[in-house]
């Protein structure tokens, strides 16, 4: 031991992922002879001793990639590991897509229930809305007897809400006063 410190392992940043059945053009289970012609006729476009184009590292970029892919593919075993990855990705994006659609059930339950905790914040709830009509109402009630009161009082001092009348000589005498019809 020389008391240095071991350096820690830093794993390499993994490069994006190619699907090499799309580098090819292919569709997945093609078969090595597929592989083949569809490696031949796409690697023959950007060989390097043969691409006369514009840009001949992007060239050389892809004839590395189709050669990969041809590679992997034409192989028994790498094939399968990169079924396998294939595979898992895809069980991947199935589950995110899962989860997406239980987080966005979550989201929309959660801001449904906060609009209605805002509304009923800021509007009256039915029982308020109740009490608030029971109370108009008890004053207009309020505000009609003593209207009531009012109209018998002035009665009383007008004379014609006189307890000692009978009841029969009151419209009779309104009726003298002008303020009713005489009976028919």
């Amino acid at each position: 031991h020389t008391g240095q410190a071991r350096p820690r392992h830093t794993p390499m940043p993994s490069a994006p992922f190619e699907d090499y059945y799309e580098v090819l053009g292919l569709q997945r289970g093609a078969s090595k002879a597929e592989v083949s012609r569809a490696y031949r006729k796409l690697s023959l476009e950007v060989h390097p001793d043969r691409y006369k184009g514009p840009d001949p590292d992007g060239a050389v970029a892809r004839f590395l990639k189709l050669t990969q892919a041809k590679e992997v593919l034409e192989d028994d075993k790498a094939r399968a590991a990169f079924d396998a990855v294939v595979d898992a990705k895809a069980a991947h994006r199935a589950r995110q897509e899962a989860q997406e659609g239980g987080r966005r059930k979550m989201r929309e339950e959660l801001e449904a229930r906060e609009a209605a905790a805002k509304a009923a914040k800021f509007a009256p709830s039915a029982a308020a809305a109740a009490a608030k009509e029971e109370r108009e109402r008890e004053s207009a009630e309020a505000a009609a007897r003593a209207e009531l009161q009012r109209e018998i009082e002035r009665l009383r001092r007008t004379g014609r809400l006189d307890p000692t009348r009978p009841a029969a000589a009151a419209p009779a005498a309104a009726a003298a006063r002008g303020s009713l019809p005489p009976p028919t």
